[in-house]
């Protein structure tokens, strides 16, 4: 066991000294490794930093929240609740009271959407998401003002006509980009604008342009002017945790349903969607996608084995006089192989390490310029340094066969 163990050693120790000894060479030959498993890792990466982003905004709505939606029964079984606009019977104070006070909840918002007012200025109309919004909402959802100021308290709680704009819906209204202070027409009741406002979702990612529609925020309370009802569309709960969130949006449908009337129920009911259900889907999806892009960064590693047979072939040319006295002085054929195919899997394996980092560095300035979580995927690091040895093992052992065949003679005669 010790013979073995000292002998594995000593493969090791030559195989480092053979390349450090052609240093050039031997980086040349490691490249094509290096960048395939540099591929692979930065590839894993970045999926698994996409599909955590993904989780958090399409499952939380990137703050762990959910909505709670309230839709014509039976609406779940065509593809789960996700936005609805319907107008929905007045919440008691006591379910609202009810749903706060549950340990998993973190923070709770009844709130108004619609995507069909026309909004103008002078010649300019555009058709964006409005919300009518209190308090509530933006401690749940900051958002970050670029212009102007905030909705304040004393707008939020009055009928003050005043409005928000996002850069969109700034570049389509006012398109000399001066709509502080100006006026602007939605459905017909006029409004003054108090401020602009950067993405109300709050992850900026590399998907940032998708979220890129006009939208507008109002105080709650002058809804009625917009829209003529007083009763809200959206039910935003927020869990105290990612884990708890569908269970706190399942919670709070529950409670809310108990204030309905049976007419009401036959009708209409809360729900929320299945995440879970989402988050297979996006994990499914990023799994497929990770294969087809492993698969074709895996093509430079068969470029790079191709490339370590060729130099340990040449290897095998220039060593044939120090094979040929090996074996003259005893050495067996079992031993010369090891030690080509040691220096074949020490030189796969270097340059597996060098792209395990590599790999990771281009991952995160990929992070840095497309915001996004950086992840490290232990199971491809690992995957990746056994593939690599692999190589070793696979492209290493046609030339060190062809070295452990040499007769002494010939090669103590080769020139």
């Amino acid at each position: 066991m010790r013979e073995g163990i000292s002998a594995m050693l000593e493969h090791i120790r030559i195989s480092f000294q053979s390349i450090f000894s052609h240093k050039l060479r031997s980086i040349l030959t490691m490249l094509g490794v290096i960048i395939g498993i540099a591929a692979i890792i930065a590839i894993v990466s970045m999926l698994k930093g996409q599909s955590e982003q993904l989780k958090q905004s399409m499952i939380g709505m990137g703050n762990n929240a959910i909505n709670v939606v309230y839709q014509p029964s039976g609406g779940e079984e065509e593809g789960g609740p996700q936005v609805s606009y319907t107008s929905a019977p007045p919440v008691a104070e006591e379910t609202v009271k009810a749903i706060k006070s549950d340990p998993m909840v973190k923070g709770l918002s009844l709130y108004y959407l619609s995507e069909g007012a026309s909004v103008f200025h002078l010649t300019n109309v555009s058709y964006p998401q409005v919300y009518g919004v209190d308090g509530d909402y933006f401690d749940m959802f900051p958002i970050r003002i670029t212009e102007g100021r905030k909705l304040t308290e004393n707008d939020l709680n009055s009928t003050r006509q005043v409005v928000m704009i996002n850069e969109a819906a700034r570049d389509e209204l006012f398109p000399d980009g001066d709509a502080l202070h100006k006026n602007i027409e939605m459905n017909g009741v006029p409004f003054k604008v108090a401020g602009v406002f950067k993405e109300k979702n709050q992850q900026e990612s590399m998907f940032e342009g998708d979220y890129a529609n006009p939208v507008l925020y109002v105080p709650k309370k002058v809804w009625p002017l917009i829209e003529g009802f007083d009763a809200p569309t959206q039910i935003a709960v927020q869990a105290d945790s990612s884990e708890h969130i569908q269970e706190a949006g399942v919670m709070a449908a529950d409670l809310l349903n108990q204030g309905l009337s049976e007419a009401e129920l036959e009708k209409a009911e809360y729900s929320v969607m299945d995440l879970q259900e989402i988050a297979q889907e996006v994990e499914s999806f990023n799994q497929s996608f990770a294969l087809l892009l492993g698969g074709i960064a895996s093509i430079s590693l068969l470029v790079g084995g191709i490339g370590v047979m060729n130099i340990m072939l040449v290897s095998v040319t220039e060593r044939t006089r120090e094979i040929g006295i090996k074996k003259a002085l005893g050495a067996k054929r079992r031993v010369i192989l090891f030690q080509f195919l040691t220096e074949a899997v020490v030189l796969t394996s270097i340059g597996g390490i060098l792209g395990v980092l590599a790999g990771f560095g281009i991952a995160k300035l990929l992070t840095v310029v497309f915001p996004m979580p950086f992840i490290v995927s232990v199971p491809a690091v690992v995957g990746a340094l056994i593939f690599s040895m692999a190589v070793g093992i696979i492209f290493g052992l046609l030339p060190s066969i062809k070295a452990s065949k040499l007769q002494p003679v010939d090669a103590l005669r080769y020139e």
